[in-house]
């Protein structure tokens, strides 16, 4: 089980002189903002402040935009891939998880609507979305979800929240029909703030709760300063699956069974003494590259492509040509037997 939060190093640093912060300072000299700030929902309540974070959110989707996959994110596809991934929790809400492949709570091919009701396909999610996604809007209203473009961007730019099409479309059908008229809502960006409720929070609750009852034997945490209340919630509580696996310690377990590691530049406080095994000094990206290089050392297996051949041009006889259709990755033996995978589940941070 992983839970990470990694720096992006394509991203645009946010407090450097050129940073997202002093781009949109540039635009509201008078605002006073600390950097936390313009991720608490509290921001709603004042208009000003409110159009700063549309404007600010405006800069960092288009800066996501331009940003690729890092070694963590491949590092984590990998696990999945190669069947070691239990899940990946996530606090980022760039959604570059998905662009290597991994399914995210927050995915429109992740969701179904029941009675009207948004749900997610928890057998599908690969990664948790713990604070949403930048890539898409929603209204404020209905609850209508839309894919960000760039006519959202340049409204988001000058600190306007575009109308919501859904409300729009009531709107003008109550009014043909003579009905009382309904408030049009806005988008805003569809990314979950401090103090704010997750839209998905219940199906996220079940397929944390599912985890747990898998058993995790391994628990990574990457990247993240485990400040926030409800992810440090909820690493305790995997921490504590965790542990639980590993005691007592079986003559065939393995060394890293049981265990939780935390990579991170910093060292975690006083308070996980108890609940971190090992903390990794360092980033996360030179952590993962030397995993996947010691991995290859010590089980070749693992690595080995299992081809699958086919004919050429219809000769199926043993003289005929054959070339490579397929190749599958396959882990020593077949099935999961007892200690013949190890589960891994990712929580990323943003």
């Amino acid at each position: 089980m992983m839970l990470n939060r990694f720096t992006l190093h394509t991203l645009q640093d946010f407090r450097s002189s050129d940073g997202l912060y002093n781009l949109v300072k540039q635009q509201y000299p008078d605002v006073v903002l600390k950097g936390r700030d313009l991720f608490d929902a509290s921001l709603f309540r004042d208009g000003t402040s409110t159009s700063v974070f549309y404007t600010f959110i405006s800069k960092l989707k288009q800066s996501i935009d331009d940003a690729t996959p890092s070694p963590t994110h491949r590092f984590i596809k990998t696990l999945d891939t190669k069947k070691k991934l239990l899940r990946s929790y996530t606090q980022n809400i760039d959604g570059l998880e998905e662009r290597v492949g991994l399914m995210g709570s927050s995915s429109s091919s992740a969701k179904t609507n029941a009675k009207g009701k948004t749900r997610i396909r928890t057998k599908d999610v690969r990664n948790v979305q713990l604070h949403g996604d930048i890539h898409s809007v929603r209204c404020i209203s209905c609850s209508a979800e839309y894919p960000c473009t760039s006519d959202h961007l340049a409204m988001f730019l000058q600190g306007i929240a575009p109308d919501c099409p859904e409300c729009a479309s009531r709107l003008e059908a109550r009014v043909a029909r003579s009905a009382r008229a309904i408030r049009v809502g806005t988008l805003r960006p569809a990314i979950v703030l401090y103090d704010e409720a997750h839209p998905l929070g219940d199906d996220i609750g079940a397929i944390q709760s599912a985890d747990v009852t898998r058993k995790p034997d391994l628990l990574i945490i990457m990247g993240t300063s485990l400040k926030v209340h409800g992810l440090r919630k909820m690493v305790k509580e995997f921490a504590k699956t965790v542990h639980a696996y590993g005691s007592p310690i079986s003559s065939n377990a393995k060394p890293w069974q049981g265990k939780v590691i935390f990579v991170n530049k910093t060292a975690p406080a006083t308070e996980w003494n108890d609940i971190i095994d090992y903390h990794v000094e360092g980033d996360t990206d030179s952590w993962v590259e030397k995993v996947i290089e010691d991995w290859k050392k010590m089980r070749p297996a693992d690595w080995e492509a299992q081809q699958t051949l086919v004919s050429v041009d219809g000769n199926i006889s043993m003289s005929g040509g054959f070339k490579t259709v397929k190749d599958v990755s396959t882990p020593k033996g077949k099935g999961k037997g007892k200690g013949e995978y190890s589960f891994w589940a990712c929580i990323a941070g943003g």
